[in-house]
């Protein structure tokens, strides 16, 4: 026995030694474009699997000056899985096929991909902070964000429809943000690793963020994100109104989750348990504070424009909930560019 086991719990352990040391801070990665110089372990919202970490970028000794080269930048955020750890390996691999998708790569609303270093680590853009890091306050540099934000995530839901893919990870923590203090703010969509084909994942997204139909067993499609945009931003705006936020226990999360959608969206009509499988439609949940969605946003200051963009998306039949397309022409969006200044 030990000579089948010793051997390979020795390879397990070098891998992880070598891994290890390749992320310490002061190592330099050589990538195709830059290399990098490991700073610091970053800290994310403890939802991401993959280990992350701020690099300087260093040029290449002796590398030709070409013209059509790109500039190199100061920072860089390098993003390693663990090769022992399948999942990570996965989403990652997921991640590298979406940025070879047409356009995406070029796409101004995803963070840039630098450098694909080796199988389980690439180099991405540096950005300052995420969305969740930031504290919504209801005044005009915070609903100009929100339309900032707004534009690059439904900006990047076209983009992947184009190749009929979702992103299943929409969530604060994945909205990167850049310059938001100068009044020139950036939004980009990270973290791809969570971008399947269309009708490909099931009980998929973050429960905050999870559509009505995807919790009722259907498959993540084009609707599924324009929901979990708006949905996003009404729990940044106010975190504890969708997800399973204060759940008395972990057996019963889907069906709080459930539970809070049809307090805000009385109309939503849940299947009897006897034909949804899977979830735990009867479960004895007391979210009588929750009320409908006009009268809980009033709990917190929000402009009307705001108010009503999000009721527009927040449509809990799949089948009229409007594309990512419709709501960046309507005139719910219009009306919140106006009010904010385009």
């Amino acid at each position: 026995m030990y000579s089948v086991t010793c051997p390979t719990l020795s390879t397990a352990r070098s891998s992880l030694s070598r891994y290890m040391s390749s992320h310490a801070p002061g190592y330099i990665l050589q990538g195709a474009l830059w290399s990098y110089r490991i700073l610091k372990p970053v800290k994310g919202d403890d939802t991401h699997i993959s280990n992350v970490y701020k690099a300087e970028v260093v040029l290449h000794e002796n590398a030709p000056k070409a013209s059509h080269a790109p500039q190199a930048p100061k920072w860089a955020l390098i993003k390693a899985a663990s090769p022992s750890d399948a999942t990570t390996i996965q989403n990652m691999d997921r991640e590298c096929q979406t940025y070879r998708l047409p356009g995406v790569v070029s796409a101004e609303c995803f963070r840039k991909l630098y450098d694909v270093i080796d199988d389980s680590t690439i180099a991405l853009e540096w950005l300052d902070t995420t969305l969740a890091e930031v504290k919504y306050q209801p005044n005009r540099c915070t609903y100009s964000l929100i339309k900032t934000v707004l534009k690059a995530a439904l900006t990047s839901c076209v983009v992947l429809e184009g190749h009929q893919c979702v992103n299943t990870d929409y969530k604060p923590a994945n909205i990167l943000l850049s310059g938001i203090y100068t009044g020139h703010v950036t939004a980009k969509v990270g973290d791809l690793g969570l971008v399947v084909p269309v009708g490909n994942l099931f009980n998929a997204q973050p429960y905050a963020m999870r559509a009505p139909e995807v919790f009722l067993g259907q498959a993540c499609t084009e609707p599924s994100q324009v929901w979990a945009v708006a949905a996003m931003l009404l729990c940044w705006i106010k975190p504890d109104v969708l997800g399973v936020w204060d759940c008395p226990h972990y057996l019963v999360n889907e069906a709080w989750c459930m539970a809070k959608i049809k307090r805000l969206f009385p109309e939503w009509n849940i299947p009897t348990p006897d034909t949804v499988e899977g979830h735990c439609l009867k479960a004895a949940v007391d979210l009588q504070a929750i009320l409908p969605f006009y009268e809980e946003t009033q709990k917190v200051e929000i402009v009307q424009q705001l108010r009503t963009l999000l009721h527009f998306m927040l449509v809990v039949d799949p089948d009229k909930r409007p594309s990512a397309s419709s709501v960046l022409a309507s005139r719910e969006f219009q009306a919140f560019e106006e009010l904010v200044g385009v």
